[in-house]
């Protein structure tokens, strides 16, 4: 077998190799996906219900975090690959001078996002402001205080309630 190729072979393998990857996602079932986790700089504040306004738009983004600098070119790109499909376990990690602390999604299906850069060339703060609107069936919080973890599952009701279950881990 000759190991030469000619034009017409090699413009079609280039296509095949840029076009491949973006065909196969778009023929990828919406079903979930396993899990993505993320170490963030910190979690602002997190509520189980995104919040809409009277013509069904997002009223408030119901997930604010921060990321370090370097990292959130590399969070845009995983935010971009949760649009339209819905992810088994999205988890966010962040350190506390009390000790770690994590947020566990189930079914999270990513509805926007928004993110304000306050490291301006350097000049500002060194870390990103994310502001995530993203719904899931169930999920758990946990927190470390003192010497124990505290732990607080909630579970999205069909109403649109929470359902929330606190207890030591």
């Amino acid at each position: 077998m000759d190991p030469t190729f000619s034009r017409r072979q090699m413009s079609a393998m280039g296509l095949a190799w840029v076009f491949a990857p973006a065909a196969a996602r778009a023929v990828l079932p919406n079903g979930a996906a396993s899990s993505l986790n993320f170490d963030v700089a910190d979690v602002a504040g997190f509520d189980p219900i995104v919040r809409r306004n009277a013509d069904g738009g997002i009223a408030r983004h119901n997930l604010g975090l921060r990321l370090d600098y370097s990292d959130t070119q590399r969070f845009i790109g995983i935010l971009e690959d949760m649009r339209r499909i819905t992810v088994a376990e999205f988890t966010v990690r962040w350190e506390t001078p009390s000790g770690p602390q994590s947020l566990r999604m189930y079914d999270a299906f990513l509805l926007s996002f928004t993110y304000v850069s306050l490291f301006q060339g350097g000049r500002g703060q060194p870390f990103d402001e994310f502001a995530v609107a993203i719904e899931s069936t169930h999920g758990s919080l946990r927190r470390q205080e003192a010497q124990q973890t505290l732990v607080a599952d909630y579970r999205v009701t069909s109403g649109g309630g929470v359902v929330w279950n606190r207890y030591n881990g």
